[in-house]
């Protein structure tokens, strides 16, 4: 599933409903979707292990996977998901982590979609690189933390590192 994909089915889903108040959910793995949300058409709620996950718990995970050796095949793994959702082939990132990384990012590209100025998806990636180079020591973690948790106080300026190749996403 793509997240062209991904959007049609969740709003198809959503649209089923014919009681909004009667939440319904299905399982991926570890993961919970129960819809429909409450922002937009399409919206859900995601779960894993009872709780929802938060972009920030990405960037821990990330952090803790990225290495010096294997930084520009996960990077590339990372454009991939994000261009292609589910249906990526670059395999640095093992299926669950990339079943996570998907919804979650899913959920931002429907409530903010990029087709009407926002940032959807791309945002959470930013974020997700950045840990990627906090990893390699090109910026401080805690700062990306604090980057993720910004709510109300504006997009971030992103960084400009010299001699990095950036994903396709961080621009």
């Amino acid at each position: 599933m793509n997240y062209e994909e991904g959007i049609q089915h969740m709003i198809a889903l959503h649209q089923a409903c014919e009681d909004k108040m009667i939440k319904q959910s299905f399982q991926i793995g570890d993961l919970t979707i129960t819809y429909p949300g409450y922002k937009h058409t399409g919206d859900y709620r995601l779960s894993k292990r009872n709780a929802a996950p938060k972009h920030t718990d990405v960037m821990r995970m990330i952090y803790n996977q990225v290495t010096t050796e294997n930084f520009e095949q996960f990077c590339e793994s990372l454009d991939n998901l994000y261009q292609h959702g589910l249906k990526s082939v670059h395999g640095t990132i093992n299926q669950a982590d990339k079943e996570l990384i998907f919804w979650i990012t899913l959920q931002e590209e429907i409530n903010y979609p990029q087709s009407q100025g926002y940032a959807g998806r791309k945002l959470p990636f930013q974020r997700f690189y950045e840990a990627a180079l906090a990893k390699l020591g090109h910026v401080q973690f805690q700062n990306v933390l604090n980057r993720a948790e910004n709510k109300g106080t504006g997009r971030p300026a992103l960084f400009n590192l010299p001699n990095i190749k950036y994903p396709s996403f961080y621009q």
